[in-house]
């Protein structure tokens, strides 16, 4: 950290998430990315879902992209007639898709990283608007971070070659997810090559090119509450984000295992001192608040071992990044 930074140095991270049913979500993980030391973060929901995340915090810009119920009236309206598409509709359903695609992508320039998946919910439609944001988004070689239901996305047969190639995604799946991603007799092999995976579990597992490179072995606590999944999507995307900031092209995508597996090591420490301090009452958002000591605990530290108060000239630490490269 430095005195010379600007507002959007530290990160700028998006989050694509948030349905008429899903609005913790998206919050947990945006929330996570401020709380893990991002600067901003944005989040692109149903129009269902804006108000209740705007609700939630003023730390974040929530925009509609899209009405959830438009999308599955039109979706419905398909589906009762699919041996006879009306013309009306399909067009009427591009124009949907299409205008929650340039919403997004119009915003894609500012981010460091864009975190897909928490509370996304599993509408057809908005399955195939995601997956041309993502295609933009490879195009312009943004770091992507995919969880939840972008995961089950990936998973389906139209969409399993989506990120074939591309080295600036990681995947968060747990074991039921891992499994339906890389089973035996599954076409995501390339998908395995090429991204770096973080496999959920006691240990969480940072796999590249297919191979474990790296386990969190950070005691975490005794309690799975919903919304610490998102929590760890939003970290690992500040993670992501700093990495992309900070590291040379070379040695990026070596850094992004080392990026993974310590916002693993940070998400695991703040559940283990939120279960401390709540026990059986823990929930997601006691997480959220032990975050950030659970990194200063990890992190802030001088060369002498004591807690460093930000006011010394740290001539040792690492230079400011130029801000005309962000």
């Amino acid at each position: 950290m430095t005195f010379e930074a600007h507002k959007g140095s530290s990160g700028r991270v998006g989050v694509l998430g948030g349905s008429a049913q899903y609005t913790g979500a998206p919050y947990y993980a945006a929330m996570a990315s401020l709380k893990a030391g991002a600067d901003l973060a944005y989040v692109f929901c149903a129009q269902e879902a804006c108000l209740p995340i705007k609700s939630y915090s003023p730390e974040l810009m929530v925009s509609p992209v899209y009405s959830a119920q438009q999308f599955d009236d039109c979706h419905n309206s398909n589906s009762n007639n699919n041996n006879n598409h009306h013309p009306d509709m399909e067009d009427l359903k591009e124009r949907l898709i299409e205008d929650m695609v340039q919403k997004v992508t119009s915003q894609i320039e500012r981010l460091h990283v864009l975190v897909i998946g928490p509370g996304l919910g599993r509408c057809p439609l908005v399955f195939e608007a995601t997956a041309r944001i993502i295609q933009h988004a490879t195009t312009k070689n943004l770091a992507l971070v995919l969880d939840a239901d972008a995961l089950w996305m990936l998973a389906q047969p139209p969409y399993r070659a989506l990120l074939k190639d591309y080295s600036k995604v990681v995947l968060t799946p747990n074991i039921v997810e891992y499994k339906r991603l890389f089973a035996n007799g599954n076409d995501n092999n390339n998908l395995l090559q090429h991204a770096t995976v973080v496999q959920k579990g006691q240990h969480d597992k940072i796999l590249r090119n297919g191979q474990t490179r790296m386990e969190c072995h950070e005691l975490g606590g005794k309690k799975r509450s919903g919304g610490i999944g998102d929590v760890l999507a939003g970290t690992i995307g500040t993670l992501v984000a700093w990495n992309g900031i900070l590291s040379s092209s070379s040695q990026e995508q070596e850094d992004l295992v080392l990026s993974c597996w310590t916002a693993c090591c940070f998400v695991k420490t703040a559940t283990r001192l939120a279960f401390q301090d709540k026990k059986r009452s823990m929930t997601a958002p006691d997480v959220l608040e032990h975050l950030g000591p659970a990194i200063d605990s990890m992190t802030e530290k001088d060369e002498y071992g004591k807690e460093d108060d930000g006011t010394k000239n740290d001539k040792h630490k690492s230079p400011a990044p130029d801000a005309s490269k962000l």
